[in-house]
């Protein structure tokens, strides 16, 4: 048995037939999606994909862009689902996630995917916040010749981003998600056109080392990292002005995405190759692409923080009891979360393993674990209550009951094709998750990580540490082919003869 019954009894979009008339239509909703995803993970897609080799990369790449589309439609749905069965989801509701978690495990897996958003998009929000702060300790130097040291660039980028976090929900600042979403393609299109340019020459000498399986594990978390805000995707739902039409935002903006993406990471393995570095900008050479991407990059994060920031914001607040206006709670509240992210920062001043370690661990569970679980339970608990009711002679429908599908019920109700996708996603979720994370803490516990900017401060100061920056990472074997014919030493970043 379908879900037919219930959608004929409401409107042709599904069973979420109430309308928000202050809420975002579903083209904006696309756009808050492509501006939280596309940004800081797609700059390191290319030395993604150079680390596990051409094949072995696109296949993971396409298999994290379907399965997250999938699992985000299932957000949708369950969603859409909860709405209809459940009247007090059509009003204002802070933690959309933490609610499906409650209506299909139970109150503790809510309290756990609290603490879970939280941790998960904090660290984004760090991510982002560091990369914002690298990006225009670049820019400053290209186009100024001012010179500051990364961690006070993080406590201004702080400062910028700080009043913007006390607007209430993502209906309040679409433009925000405008800017994000603008910058990141324009900043792609940039990548392509540099790309052109160095093809020629670079692409005569693109050196490919073997892959590396450590490498290759981090891939994963990078891959995951680049599609992983589904935490965010039913605020944005529940913000929308007919919430049924949001699958048509997550088909336009994942499918986006994944065009962008493919766009970098395959240009970037045939042209530069093994030289690329964790970053894709350094390698560009026509030096005002590279400046103008950093700066688009810069403006896509800095606007993306406030995007992040919503779902913990709101779960505190629900949490605390905070009132929906603004007032002196909510502004104490929300700058203690915001400065939080940029004590964290200035704690671990470097973005890259953090990266990897936030993509293969609580985004894998966020993005490709949980969705499914919460989709087949509902579903599950949708056909039971149908079947209850199919024999009602009255029109009267009984009352929804809160008792959760057991495994039994859902291995038994659900058709089997539908079990056989929501378990490969699964299996893909944890196989990988588990092995990435493993291989994210071994990267993070050897790398040579920075002092916290606090201890630097105290025990020698914080000068600008910029040796080569704004510089060339050439490309060629040795690194030292330059597109233009300049002479590689003071121009190529590390070239070797």
């Amino acid at each position: 048995m379908g879900l037919s019954r219930v959608w004929s009894t409401t409107d042709k979009d599904g069973p979420t037939s109430h309308i928000n008339e202050k809420g975002i239509g579903w083209i904006i909703g696309a756009i808050f999606i492509i501006g939280e995803t596309a940004g800081g993970g797609m700059i390191a897609l290319s030395y993604a994909l150079t680390s596990m080799g051409l094949i072995p990369g696109l296949i993971l790449l396409i298999l994290c862009s379907v399965f997250s589309l999938y699992t985000a439609l299932e957000l949708c749905w369950t969603w859409k689902i909860m709405q209809n069965r459940w009247p007090e989801y059509r009003d204002h509701c802070r933690k959309p996630y933490g609610e499906m978690a409650y209506r299909t495990i139970g109150r503790k897996m809510r309290s756990f995917i609290a603490f879970m958003i939280c941790i998960t998009q904090i660290g984004f929000a760090t991510v982002l916040v560091l990369l914002a702060a690298k990006n225009l300790s670049i820019l400053l130097h290209f186009f100024f010749s001012v010179d500051i040291n990364q961690c006070y660039l993080i406590l201004i980028v702080g400062l910028a981003v700080w009043p913007a976090t006390m607007l209430p929900s993502p209906m309040h600042f679409w433009q925000a998600a405008l800017f994000s979403a603008g910058s990141s393609t324009l900043a792609v299109i940039l990548v392509v056109i540099g790309l052109a340019h160095d093809a020629p020459v670079c692409s005569q000498d693109v050196p490919h080392d073997e892959p590396n399986l450590l490498k290759a594990f981090m891939a994963f978390g990078t891959f995951v990292f680049a599609f992983g805000g589904h935490a965010t995707l039913p605020t944005i739902q529940h913000d929308m002005k007919k919430p049924a039409h949001f699958v048509h935002s997550v088909v336009v903006a994942i499918v986006f995405c994944t065009i962008l993406y493919l766009c970098i990471a395959v240009g970037g393995y045939f042209v530069y190759g093994s030289t690329v570095g964790e970053a894709i900008i350094p390698s560009l050479q026509i030096k005002w692409i590279q400046q103008t991407v950093n700066l688009m990059i810069a403006v896509h994060v800095i606007t993306t923080i406030v995007i992040v920031m919503s779902p913990p914001i709101q779960q505190v607040e629900q949490l605390l009891k905070v009132p929906h206006r603004f007032g002196v709670k909510r502004f104490f509240v929300r700058s203690i979360l915001f400065w939080f992210v940029i004590f964290i920062g200035l704690t671990i001043p470097h973005f890259g393993p953090v990266l990897d370690l936030i993509g293969a661990s609580t985004m894998v569970l966020m993005t490709l674990i949980l969705p499914p679980i919460f989709y087949l339970s509902i579903r599950t608990q949708e056909v039971i209550w149908l079947q209850e009711n199919t024999h009602e002679k009255s029109n009267d429908v009984a009352e929804p009951t809160h008792e959760r599908a057991t495994l039994k019920e859902i291995l038994r109700l659900t058709p089997k094709a539908i079990l056989a996708l929501n378990a490969a996603v699964l299996i893909f979720g944890i196989i990988g998750g588990t092995l990435s994370t493993i291989t994210s803490i071994i990267r993070l516990a050897d790398s040579d990580m920075a002092a916290p900017c606090y201890w630097q401060y105290f025990t020698k100061g914080l000068p600008f540490s910029g040796d080569n920056i704004g510089s060339v990472s050439c490309c060629g074997t040795y690194r030292n082919l330059t597109v233009s014919g300049q002479d590689p030493i003071g121009y190529c970043s590390h070239p070797e003869f």
